[in-house]
């Protein structure tokens, strides 16, 4: 297994975009994000990404360079047309938008549409946090066969479609939360095919509808379905699941599950200025109130400590950066393979 230093992780990712065609700069912050995702433990975001992103580039369903086009904009709110550009530049410059925005009156919103994958979504989140504001994004996955069975049926119906929170602490780690809607995102399961791992239970269906734990039944023809966040309880998952897709496919015109729109995501941004409710002061003190209240529950067994949501994501990148980045050997060779699609020798 393969280990990468991030500066080499994020140059290689780098070099192969730009053979793909994308400008140096989308190029970099494309690869910059994808190199923290992997350095948080987020593999399923990170390098294992990029044989996708380079199929897109020389597909032309991604179109590097695009322009990032405000179709409708007011005070405390704004509409984009991303143009099929690179998922990541356009949820930069939302939420760089939305922040300006909130900073003025408060609270802000940006919706994008014709955005391509934006990668780990949690990023766009804490862009907001660490200017010490409250961000929250919704995310669909518009224009594929879906991949997730609605509560009570087998059939792929459903996109994954992620949320993501994240505000201050007043400590090197900011609270950030990132999840599915289903049990598992795609990305996991192509990491567990790659590592020969299976999944948990109650996350994964065969095509006939029995439940499995191997994710090569996600692979196969005819395919399963994801189950939807919750295992048991499922219906929850699902609930939130339709909300997420109508709040970041319908309101941001991206479109929806069942829908024949372009792949890609649609995106929904919310920005809070935590000043224009509180001194910042007091709100890191709530925090500091909630971590406290949380640590104070007695232990289960083998558990050593307990965190908040955030903190184990910022410990796994001072290990990472300290000691590399560990490439399954599946996800390495399909990146060499990706690589000398354009050129690249790796």
């Amino acid at each position: 297994m393969p280990t990468l230093y991030a500066p080499e992780l994020q140059a290689l990712m780098t070099r192969i975009f730009d053979a793909g065609g994308s400008p140096h700069d989308e190029s970099a912050w494309v690869a910059e994000t994808m190199t923290r995702a992997n350095l948080m433990g987020c593999d399923s975001h990170g390098l294992a990404r990029l044989p996708m992103y380079v199929d897109r580039l020389l597909n032309g369903q991604l179109v590097p360079g695009a322009p990032f086009e405000v179709e409708r904009e007011a005070p405390a709110f704004a509409l984009v047309n991303a143009h099929q550009g690179w998922g990541q530049v356009a949820a930069r410059r939302a939420m760089e938008l939305c922040i300006a925005k909130a900073r003025q009156v408060g609270v802000a919103t940006v919706a994008v549409r014709n955005s391509q994958h934006a990668g780990r979504i949690g990023e766009w989140a804490e862009m907001a946090a660490r200017q010490h504001m409250a961000g929250l994004v919704f995310v669909n996955s518009r224009g594929g066969p879906g991949s997730v069975a609605p509560w009570g049926g087998i059939d792929r119906r459903l996109t994954t479609n992620p949320v993501a929170f994240a505000a201050p602490t007043g400590r090197e780690h900011l609270l950030s939360v990132d999840l599915c809607m289903s049990g598992v995102p795609e990305g996991k399961v192509l990491l567990a095919l790659h590592r020969g791992e299976q999944l948990p239970e109650h996350c994964l269906l065969t095509y006939d509808g029995q439940p499995t734990t191997d994710p090569a039944e996600w692979f196969s023809d005819p395919p399963g379905a994801l189950l939807t966040l919750g295992g048991l309880l499922g219906h929850k998952g699902y609930a939130l699941d339709v909300m997420v897709d109508l709040l970041a496919g319908a309101l941001t015109r991206a479109g929806v599950s069942g829908q024949t729109t372009p792949t890609g995501n649609g995106l929904l941004c919310l920005v809070f200025d935590i000043a224009a409710f509180l001194p910042v002061a007091e709100f890191i003190a709530a925090v500091e109130d909630l971590r406290a209240c949380a640590q104070s529950s007695r232990r289960a067994a083998g558990v050593e400590e307990i965190l908040l949501p955030g903190e184990p994501e910022y410990r796994t990148m001072q290990r990472r950066q300290a000691e590399g980045i560990p490439i399954a050997e599946a996800t390495w060779e399909a990146t060499r393979a990706a690589a000398a699609r354009v050129g690249v020798g790796v």
